[in-house]
């Protein structure tokens, strides 16, 4: 793999900013809601443990629903989809999408914090949980518009659904697996697993790769 395909990605200071208030934000919720349960939990609870007001609150997000299920819609930040659409940064889609989803990772800790959180949380909040599946289907939305942008074919409902679970599979198995080893980087995980993922594909020397009837 090639250096450009381990650069990781570059945020500026302003985006940077705002997502660690939306970030803060989403993690207050989460720690309030196991600590006191998502009903007893308020929007003014929230903010008050952030140290923001209620009108930044809403800023990111509509409900104390959507801050426990955190940021959604969105992959990356501006900066990087334009990178993306681009053709970059490494040119190979399948890396570049790796990359793309890596740039959500902001502290090591906090993601690792974050799904131990979300898993106590959807045991006992039903309506968490549903929110999560509504995510998966923004984030469905937001890669199709991302991929019907880069490449010039057309992209049907069924690649785009397919690379959206593919995407959140590697994501979901590499945080898992770093959870256990505080030493790899939730994004070095995801490359790894990208590359395990790549393996299924690979032809022996001298062998087609044509599919059986």
């Amino acid at each position: 793999m090639s250096r450009s395909e381990h650069a990781e990605p570059t945020i500026g200071l302003r985006e940077q900013k705002k997502r660690r208030t939306q970030l803060d934000l989403c993690m207050a919720a989460r720690r309030l809601t196991v600590e006191h349960g998502l009903d007893a939990t308020t929007v003014e609870d929230i903010v008050r443990a952030v140290g923001v007001s209620p009108r930044t609150f809403f800023n990111y997000y509509e409900t104390k629903i959507d801050a426990v299920v955190g940021p959604v819609g969105e992959i990356g930040t501006p900066h990087l989809r334009e990178q993306f659409v681009a053709g970059g940064p490494t040119g190979v889609l399948m890396h570049d999408l790796t990359w793309l989803f890596a740039s959500g990772f902001e502290s090591e800790s906090e993601v690792r914090e974050g799904i131990s959180l979300v898993a106590e949380i959807i045991k006992t909040e039903p309506r968490v949980l549903a929110a999560f599946v509504a995510y998966g289907v923004r984030l469905e939305t937001s890669l199709g518009e991302l991929l019907s942008a880069r490449l010039t074919d057309d992209i049907t409902p069924e690649f785009v659904s397919l690379a959206a679970g593919i995407m959140t599979t590697i994501t979901t198995r590499a945080a898992k697996s770093s959870t256990g080893d505080p030493t790899v980087s939730l994004a070095a995980a995801m490359r790894e697993h990208c590359a395990m993922a790549a393996r299924l594909f690979e032809q022996p020397a001298g062998r087609k790769g044509d599919v059986p009837t």
